[in-house]
């Protein structure tokens, strides 16, 4: 964890805590003591929930993250060159006693070449989760989150819980989503509209009925549904009133690839925001498709 900032004095100055993943998570007792303060190099995100969620945001690169990632990408290519000039020696070793002793010939080592080396997803190298623990305040009727992040734009991954080192589970919107701006030493107040924002809507995907079926199945054995429609709400806690706050502004986002191989859906549209025409992606607020990536799959071809 990152040391915290001590920048502003101000009783309405408050620092919060930067890191990656679950540890960049604020708590409300640390912001009314005093331990935390507002980094204005840092931005932040605020949601809200009937219960406890949990969720991944991609981070677009910028032209600092694209810099250190092709700097290690340099450094990890020249490397691999150099382990290359040495396998294929040790290659040409075992490949001419095989020849000799009428033996299988083991395969050849494979060139790394600049088209095929990859040091992995530059999109992967900022990510961001919420939930469901590290929660910023929590009652009967809502939890709310407080994530400290680099600013910048951010996708919507997907209900996805993740932890670094530990399987992932949950659901890919890699189908289709959106993306919001967060700036430095601001609150992006993204209230609840990545739960009730998007409308369920047929045609259903296959997990949205398998969704609605469950949900159906529970109510009938007279069980809580899983989850009920929410209202689009935004608004921060008291202990936050007085700190830079912005409303979220979303914007659809194109497909994505299914970096986890898990389940593959879609984020439901979103009047006014995100749209789909058959596959593709639309920007519900001029019409027009959103671009999307090369998808690249992510199982490994057996020769």
């Amino acid at each position: 964890m990152k040391r915290i900032s001590r920048i502003l004095a101000a009783a309405a100055a408050i620092t919060l805590i930067p890191a990656l993943a679950a540890a960049d998570a604020v708590e409300e007792k640390h912001v009314l003591t005093g331990k935390a303060t507002l980094d204005p190099a840092m931005g932040y995100m605020f949601l809200q929930a009937a219960g406890r969620t949990y969720g991944l945001f991609l981070r677009e690169p910028d032209d600092a993250t694209r810099a250190e990632y092709q700097a290690e990408w340099d450094e990890a290519f020249a490397k691999a060159q150099k382990k290359y000039v040495s396998a294929l020696k040790s290659w040409e070793g075992r490949a001419a006693i095989a020849r000799q002793t009428k033996q299988k010939v083991p395969d050849k080592p494979e060139e790394p070449t600049r088209e095929t080396f990859s040091i992995g997803p530059i999109l992967m190298r900022d990510m961001v989760s919420f939930g469901p623990m590290y929660v910023y305040t929590k009652s009967d009727t809502q939890i709310t989150y407080l994530n400290a992040v680099k600013p910048g734009t951010y996708i919507y991954y997907g209900p996805l819980l993740y932890a670094p080192g530990q399987p992932v589970g949950g659901m890919c919107y890699c189908m289709g989503t959106v993306r919001f701006e967060v700036k430095a030493g601001v609150i992006t107040d993204l209230g609840n509209f990545l739960i009730a924002g998007p409308k369920l809507t047929p045609p259903y995907d296959y997990s949205t009925q398998m969704g609605l079926k469950q949900n159906e199945e529970r109510v009938a054995k007279g069980k809580d549904p899983l989850w009920v429609p929410q209202e689009v709400a935004f608004g921060v806690p008291d202990s936050l009133s007085k700190l830079p706050t912005v409303r979220a502004e979303f914007h659809a986002s194109g497909k994505l690839n299914n970096y986890f191989g898990v389940l593959v859906t879609r984020m439901p549209p979103i009047p006014g925001v995100l749209d789909y025409r058959r596959d593709a992606v639309i920007d519900a607020r001029t019409g027009s498709e959103v671009a999307s990536p090369l998808i690249v799959t992510q199982v490994r071809i057996k020769k």
